[in-house]
């Protein structure tokens, strides 16, 4: 980086970065787990299926003699920790539903874990039911780990530049100078914000990134598509080694100007704040399921082809706060036949991520929002939550409050989308009893009915 750069740095954004780099990559056992990794993914795959048996079989007795909730659960349900003898054991063991974390939340959490000292995480998830999580340096080790061989597979190294397109703020004092992003020096990577990308800013960020030259750039499908496709329309491209996504689904027409206008792959991840399942692209191309990460089980959806299948994972390292056979609400499409991956990894190959089908919020000035899960940090007192945008100016932020909801828990969420959006719009809470899910019973969690761009952003049925 340029010294002149160095007035750029957002000090909390380094800060933050000193701190998460200090949890991924020195008090967690990062190392060890790195160099497991990099020897794990050419093992045979009765190797591979033995480990997960070890694995999952350990998290079972731990969470039987450790977690109140499923000590519970497996006494109702005449089940011990030595009946599960194979993988397939684990059958008689209940699927375990986002609301029954909600309703027996303390009793999930491991007692021999001090919370103040776990890491603390929350999802909206697909269901839209935010809840909290916690996790243990363990499961933090192995997951910066393993997106780190994610980021190996891409050909990127962890010390090399990345610059970020995810839901991170900018602060206050830069968005009014215009600044959309920062530098995290801790991390060595340029965050840039998702929710000020539009024709009027473009250019803006293509000089951000040429200044800081990353090798690859990691975001959301929704903003880098955005942000790619405004780029095409000036004829400006900028070539990187890599583009990762991750967090949404990757639409086929986002992946070619993705890809079009930064001369690379676009490589598409998939996790969940649950950490129970894991699907990386290797250098192929081809999606795999991670087993050393979880033990995913594939539950067959009602549809006339037979290969759309919905992810149930169990955590094979979080025994901070211990997650067996949970429904994720995340939908895959598998091979019809056999794949033969030229990868040489003994990974069940997926052919398509179906999940995560959000729409955009548009705002009057043309900005494309894509992602906006972040404004439900923090709150618990929600059951469901879903944003309607029935015209460029209006807003409605629907939820389905709890008994312990309060009117403040509102006006956070509104203040939040506030901070985003940036904007003079109108915003209004609607309370309902009940939010009407989509095709397939799955929920989305932004519902726009503004045409976007007259159709120059294109949307792609599942």
């Amino acid at each position: 980086m340029k010294s002149s750069d160095w007035k750029n740095i957002n000090l909390g954004t380094t800060l933050n970065g000193i701190r998460h780099t200090m949890v991924k990559r020195v008090l967690s056992p990062y190392g060890r787990y790195r160099r497991f990794l990099m020897k794990s993914q050419w093992w045979p795959e009765n190797k591979l299926r033995q480990y997960q048996f070890k694995k999952l079989r350990n998290m079972i007795h731990y969470a039987y003699y450790h977690v109140p909730y499923y000590r519970r659960l497996f006494d109702q349900n005449g089940v011990k920790p030595e009946d599960i003898r194979s993988l397939k054991d684990i059958n008689r063991i209940p699927i375990l539903e986002k609301e029954d974390i909600r309703l027996n939340h303390k009793d999930m959490v491991a007692k021999t874990k001090f919370i103040p000292v776990l890491y603390r995480c929350n999802s909206s998830g697909t269901t839209g039911k935010p809840i909290t999580l916690y996790r243990n340096l363990h499961n933090v080790g192995f997951e910066h780990a393993l997106i780190m061989r994610q980021y190996a597979w891409g050909g990127i190294q962890p010390w090399e530049r990345i610059a970020t397109l995810k839901g991170e703020l900018i602060a206050d004092s830069k968005i009014d100078k215009e600044q959309y992003w920062t530098y995290s020096s801790a991390e060595n990577r340029l965050v840039m914000s998702s929710y000020h990308i539009s024709e009027n800013t473009v250019e803006m960020y293509v000089k951000a990134l040429k200044r800081f030259n990353p090798v690859a750039i990691d975001g959301y499908p929704s903003s880098l598509y955005a942000l790619a496709k405004l780029m095409l329309e000036k004829n400006i491209r900028i070539p990187l080694k890599a583009v990762f996504t991750s967090s949404e689904t990757l639409l086929t027409s986002q992946k070619q100007v993705i890809e079009y206008v930064f001369a690379c792959r676009a490589i598409d991840y998939y996790g969940m704040a649950e950490r129970v399942a894991a699907i990386h692209t290797c250098e192929y191309g081809q999606y795999h399921i991670i087993p050393e990460y979880g033990y995913v089980e594939l539950l067959n959806c009602d549809n006339d082809n037979g290969d759309y299948y919905e992810i149930i994972g169990t955590s094979l390292t979080n025994f901070a706060m211990p997650l067996i056979r949970y429904r994720t609400g995340d939908i895959i499409k598998t091979p019809e036949n056999p794949v033969f991956c030229p990868c040489c990894r003994n990974y069940p190959v997926v052919e398509k991520i179906i999940g995560r089908m959000d729409d955009y919020i548009v705002t009057p000035s043309g900005k494309l929002i894509g992602r906006l899960d972040h404004i439900f940090k923090g709150i618990s007192n929600v059951i469901q939550a879903q944003l309607y945008q029935p015209d460029r100016e209006h807003i409605v932020l629907r939820i389905v409050p709890d008994k312990s909801y309060r009117e403040q828990d509102g006006k956070k969420i509104l203040n939040n989308l506030q901070k985003r959006l940036g904007e003079k719009m109108l915003f209004e809470i609607e309370r309902m009893s009940d939010i009407p899910r989509g095709g397939r019973g799955k929920f989305k969690s932004v519902v726009s009915k503004v045409n976007i761009s007259s159709g120059t952003f294109e949307r792609q049925a599942v």
